[in-house]
């Protein structure tokens, strides 16, 4: 095949790199021959799934055939009574990154801008850049959103602004009053797109409250995922709760039949599993301290984080450190991709996990 149909690429796409996604157990098994592999890479519950949800998947072999509900009703009902919001505000997704792609399919094009984080997640420039926008970052303060500055970055191109609250793979977090401030000064023609992955394990309590913004400004977009305290990553289903003109744009262009009937009906039930999220909250509270102590314990530098996961450097190479560890059974994550060389991010598990990364990681220090 000619090299030239390349020559013909939307711009911006040519400067991407593929999203790395972390080592799976299967690829690391086969490469190192291991009888037990702990994965810590993809910031997953370690406790699986919602039991409850799990329990419906022998009910569901008998419709495979039938397209799903593509207007995903039943779990958008669900979605509406847990956030208390109206059914038109919601849109659901094969993940919340397809939402994140939506709205940079909607505003974004080759005369545009969008503005992120420094260190922010590596989604927000795929999905600017191949709308051939411009991804302009906005320089850290203690790793974290520096949300007072982002104002100043405004360009009259810029349309779109993504806020990861908490910030993945920093793990950093910006209180209410700070998010509220930022969509004060922003003009009401740009979109903000709050994206709260890890928003139920945060336990602070000066965390951004959505819903109340919601109430106030028409141009907010609000993402959430059950690829995290729902543990169902692996079949893809988010959404995003916002003004109903504007769920009704995103519509517009979503795919028909966008997320799968099994995905519907687990995430249906998952998100009424209190006692499941409960479980997960209390374990990575637990946990994420004792990782973040045992970790300062043996001289490293650690971000503090409020969700699953800490990222953290040494005096190491971090890639050469996560290729070690992959050879005693442990998968975590070098974050090279996001200008943060030689950091690597833990995912944090059960307390046997972290003390096997724990033990893997001493013999290698």
């Amino acid at each position: 095949m000619s090299s030239d149909i390349l020559n013909n690429l939307n711009p911006g796409i040519e400067d991407l790199h593929p999203y790395e996604p972390g080592r799976s157990i299967e690829e690391v098994v086969a490469e190192f021959g291991h009888d037990e592999v702990v994965k810590l890479a993809s910031n997953e519950n370690p406790l699986g799934a919602s039991p409850k949800a799990l329990s419906i998947l022998k009910g569901l072999e008998n419709d495979l055939h039938l397209y799903p509900d593509g207007n995903g009703a039943k779990l958008k009902e669900e979605i509406a009574n847990h956030e208390n919001v109206s059914f038109d505000n919601i849109i659901i997704g094969n993940g919340s990154n397809e939402i994140l792609e939506l709205a940079a399919r909607a505003f974004l094009n080759p005369n545009t801008s969008s503005i992120a984080s420094k260190h922010a997640f590596a989604v927000y420039k795929i999905v600017t850049q191949s709308s051939g926008a411009s991804l302009i970052e906005v320089p850290t303060y203690n790793w974290g959103h520096d949300l007072k500055s982002f104002r100043d970055y405004l360009e009259p191109s810029t349309r779109v602004i993504f806020i990861a609250n908490p910030n993945n793979p920093t793990g950093t977090y910006n209180n209410h009053e700070e998010v509220y401030s930022l969509l004060k000064k922003v003009p009401s023609s740009v979109l903000v797109v709050l994206d709260c992955a890890y928003f139920e394990y945060v336990t602070k309590d000066d965390y951004v409250k959505p819903l109340d913004l919601l109430d106030e400004f028409e141009n907010l977009l609000i993402t959430k995922t059950f690829s995290k305290i729902h543990g169902l990553a692996s079949i893809r289903v988010g959404y995003g709760i916002a003004n109903p003109s504007l769920i009704e744009v995103l519509n517009r262009i979503r795919q028909p039949f966008n997320v799968n009937s099994i995905a519907q009906a687990m995430a249906s039930i998952a998100i009424s599993d209190h006692e499941h999220i409960r479980k997960s909250i209390e374990l990575n509270s637990q946990q994420n301290e004792f990782l973040f102590d045992q970790l300062t314990k043996l001289g490293l530098d650690c971000i503090p984080s409020v969700g699953n996961f800490i990222t953290f450097k040494g005096n190491f190479s971090g890639r050469e450190m996560f290729n070690k560890l992959m050879k005693k059974g442990v998968i975590v994550r070098s974050v090279d991709l996001y200008d943060m060389k030689d950091f690597i991010r833990v995912t944090i598990g059960t307390e046997s996990e972290n003390l096997k990364f724990l033990k893997a990681l001493e013999e290698l220090l």
